[in-house]
């Protein structure tokens, strides 16, 4: 009898075991479950770009499964949205939390390139009744230069490398243009030295920009309008070596030949 009251205590204690590891488990696949469907819920708005909806939502998934995978999506998706609405400044506040907060999660790399398209972002552009971009302040694009070289150099192989590259190009030919334009209003003023300085500038610092064939042929022509004329048939000859498919390279073999005569 005392043999059977112990077996019959044994099973009740296995039983009531096997009952809480299961709640458990009940548990944690409704916490993880709940969490997923709150971010599907959430992404719906934000694939409309419906951000004002979606990141109230993004944020309480945040705030309420902080120990799910969809926290940390939830944080890429608020910083997202504020690049959808043009807040570049809290979208690099908030990618750089994920970055530091965050430093192995795969999605780093996104992030990354995030900040270095929201300095992109900010770069003058086209706009009706303003001075061309390259006449205005560049200090953004220069902002943007550095952070998107910084990315590119960190994360070579990242499937947003190309996309970098091309902001790259950008913001290059319009960092070059504002030192042309800078070099022409010196010689406006008849300060040939002081020209000569910002297009040495602009072929020494902004290689790969489009604008060094133009550059090259007006260092050339400023050198021969100060009569150093060594000086202006390095300019041509560099010109016409780096560049000899350019329509400045023919003009510089123009003057190369006057040179010769």
């Amino acid at each position: 009898m005392r043999h059977l009251v112990e077996l019959l205590v044994f099973v009740a204690l296995a039983v009531h075991v096997a009952g809480c590891g299961a709640g458990q488990n009940t548990r944690a696949l409704s916490y993880g479950e709940n969490a997923r469907r709150s971010y599907e819920n959430a992404h719906h708005a934000y694939e409309d770009r419906d951000c004002l909806t979606a990141q109230p939502l993004f944020r309480r998934i945040r705030s309420e499964y902080p120990y799910s995978r969809y926290a940390a999506l939830a944080e890429l998706r608020i910083a997202d949205c504020n690049m959808i609405l043009n807040q570049y400044t809290e979208a690099i506040r908030a990618f750089r939390a994920f970055v530091r907060q965050r430093p192995a999660h795969p999605e780093v790399p996104y992030a990354r390139f995030k900040i270095a398209e929201s300095y992109f972002r900010q770069v003058p552009g086209e706009f009706f009744l303003s001075p061309p971009p390259h006449e205005r302040d560049q200090s953004p694009t220069r902002n943007a230069l550095r952070q998107l070289r910084r990315f590119l150099l960190d994360h070579p192989e990242s499937e947003h490398a190309d996309r970098a590259r091309e902001m790259v190009r950008d913001t290059l030919s319009q960092l070059a243009q504002h030192e042309l334009y800078v070099a022409e209003f010196y010689l406006g003023r008849d300060r040939p030295r002081a020209a000569v300085g910002r297009l040495r500038h602009l072929l020494d610092v902004y290689e790969g920009s489009g604008i060094e064939p133009r550059a090259l042929l007006l260092l050339g022509r400023v050198f021969l309008h100060m009569r150093e004329v060594a000086d202006a048939r390095r300019a041509f000859e560099e010109l016409v070596e780096r560049f000899p498919e350019s329509g400045y390279a023919a003009q510089a073999r123009e003057f190369l030949r006057r040179f010769e005569s």
